[in-house]
């Protein structure tokens, strides 16, 4: 896949998932399966904020190349490694419900993209 398409899949996606985030915060809570207490509220509105940034960030570094290009990759490949550990951690000791597994499936889709992506001959050069 070409680093290209990667950033900007992943742009969208982090994009659509912080708005809705940051404007649906009770309506993405209950789809985790997870309460709405006012703090999960705000968690969610910033982490929605933060998501779009990285949208953002992937969206405009699209066409990098070399080094930078390289930086952006790996960094989202953490990204999503980090979410399936930790949300499958909390998963395993019930933190999150079972409701929430699906989620997993979106990091494991982004981290693939990313890691295809990584993989490209442009992203090496």
């Amino acid at each position: 896949m070409s680093p290209r398409l990667a950033l900007m899949i992943g742009g969208v996606a982090a994009v659509v998932f912080g708005l809705a985030l940051l404007v649906f915060p009770t309506a993405m809570l209950a789809n985790f399966g997870l309460g709405t207490a006012e703090e999960a509220k705000v968690l969610s509105r910033d982490v929605g904020a933060t998501l779009i940034g990285l949208g953002v960030i992937n969206w405009m570094a699209r066409n990098a190349t070399g080094e930078p290009l390289r930086a952006l990759l790996v960094g989202n490949v953490v990204v999503q490694a980090l979410e399936i550990v930790v949300n499958g951690y909390e998963i395993v000791v019930r933190d999150l419900p079972t409701q929430a597994a699906g989620g997993l499936v979106i990091h494991l889709v982004l981290g693939a993209v990313f890691v295809l992506a990584m993989r490209s001959p442009s992203s090496r050069s």
